[in-house]
């Protein structure tokens, strides 16, 4: 269900895990503002996320598509929402005025992530470092899981996993679905994940995994 482990061409050419010290701390990005801006509709949620959003300050999913902070589209055939870029400035809408993100301790997992990636494979994830996506300079190194600033970093790291894998799941799923069938799933998914009245990220978890059951089991996965 995974895919196989290669070399990313826009990598440095190793794998690096929960443990490893990379290059990407780069003090608090001290202003700099390039990875928040013009990145279109590539900054996909996923549910720990929205999890994190709403403990910022009941930022739910109704709340953050009709004050215009995300939108929905579609990835893998499964609608999931994203960061939607400002029209006038095409930039992250939760810029404040300083260029500095509001909501550093809230942000996404990719925002948390980059520079680097992420890489599934057999033996589970593993992490690359996207040589060009960050123009900051002199960087310093920081161990991986303290760079992603989550509670209990191996915990999510399994619950990101799980998540992958049930996207591949689903994907082949409502690809065999017709128009209506696969826009009711759809509705039905987005529900179920990206809602929550979770207060602890281990009240998430236990929740999310009682859902994922409950999905496998309804889709016959």
């Amino acid at each position: 269900m995974r895919t196989e482990r290669y070399i990313n061409p826009d990598s440095d050419g190793r794998f690096y895990s929960l443990n490893s010290m990379v290059k990407t701390d780069c003090h608090d990005c001290e202003g700099c503002s390039a990875c928040c801006v013009g990145m279109g509709t590539s900054i996909f949620l996923e549910p720990y996320d929205l999890f994190l959003l709403q403990k910022k300050g009941e930022m739910d999913l109704d709340r953050l598509l009709a004050e215009h902070y995300i939108e929905l589209g579609v990835r893998d055939g499964i609608i999931e929402p994203h960061i939607r870029m400002t029209q006038d400035t095409d930039c992250c809408p939760f810029l404040n005025a300083q260029g500095m993100c509001s909501i550093h301790a809230f942000r996404p997992g990719i925002c948390r992530l980059f520079p680097m990636g992420r890489n599934y494979d057999e033996d589970g994830i593993s992490y690359i470092m996207l040589k060009s996506a960050c123009p900051k300079k002199n960087r310093t190194k920081i161990r991986l899981d303290k760079w992603l600033g989550v509670e209990k970093p191996q915990e999510y790291e399994q619950y990101v996993l799980a998540w992958h894998d049930l996207r591949k799941s689903l994907s082949g799923f409502l690809k065999e679905a017709d128009e209506k069938q696969a826009g009711e799933l759809n509705l039905y998914l987005l529900r179920t994940f990206f809602t929550t009245k979770a207060q602890t990220a281990e009240l998430f978890y236990a929740e999310f995994y009682e859902k994922l059951e409950r999905v496998k089991k309804a889709f016959g996965l």
